[in-house]
């Protein structure tokens, strides 16, 4: 290699840088494909103190590529004494519930299905949802929701309604060591 190097640095012309490409393309470490999650996240705690209830409303375009493998949800709420409220006002699927509903691009407008959805005035508890039949385009997650909460002076007769959300989606990225640090890459897609 060292002779190489040699012959390649005293070479004129194109030959040497040629030869000089050559040897630095060898020595380079090969670019490796990871896959590589990007998450978008909603926790929300609802705090009122009053009688009047928070009402939370989000919408979020996430852009998807034709290189995304798979969308995973997941989700979960907490309606603390929903089950004995509920039974007293016969109200609760109005006062208090989370409406989340995942559409493919262009089926809203269109008055199609949501791709998933889920609504709930009971506690829910933590479900993964995994899909990997994905349209590119743009997606759109709505969420609708309204709660309570409220701090008693008593510690453990305070309560607060919750939910949780996160859509991850995984999509292959390419490594280059000579590039990126450690974890680092370029999305497929920008390639």
């Amino acid at each position: 290699m060292l002779l190489m190097l040699i012959i390649s640095t005293s070479s004129a012309g194109c030959i040497g840088l040629v030869m000089q490409r050559e040897i630095m393309e060898d020595l380079r470490e090969e670019p490796t494909t990871i896959m590589k999650e990007e998450s978008f996240l909603w926790d929300v705690t609802f705090e009122t103190n009053s009688l009047d209830g928070v009402q939370y409303n989000n919408q979020t375009q996430i852009s998807l590529d034709a290189t995304v493998s798979k969308i995973t949800i997941t989700f979960r709420a907490f309606f603390p004494y929903s089950d004995s409220i509920g039974e007293i006002t016969n109200e609760t699927d109005e006062l208090r519930f989370v409406e989340a509903i995942l559409w493919e691009p262009g089926v809203k407008e269109s008055g199609g299905n949501p791709f998933w959805q889920v609504k709930t005035t009971q506690d829910y508890p933590l479900e993964r949802f995994e899909f990997s039949n994905i349209v590119e385009g743009n997606w759109l997650v709505e969420i609708d929701a309204r709660g309570y909460g409220f701090t008693a002076p008593i510690d453990q007769f305070s309560a607060y309604d919750h939910f949780d959300m996160s859509v991850t989606i995984t999509k292959p990225c390419v490594h280059f060591p000579e590039v990126h640090d450690k974890g680092d890459c370029t999305d497929l897609s920008a390639l």
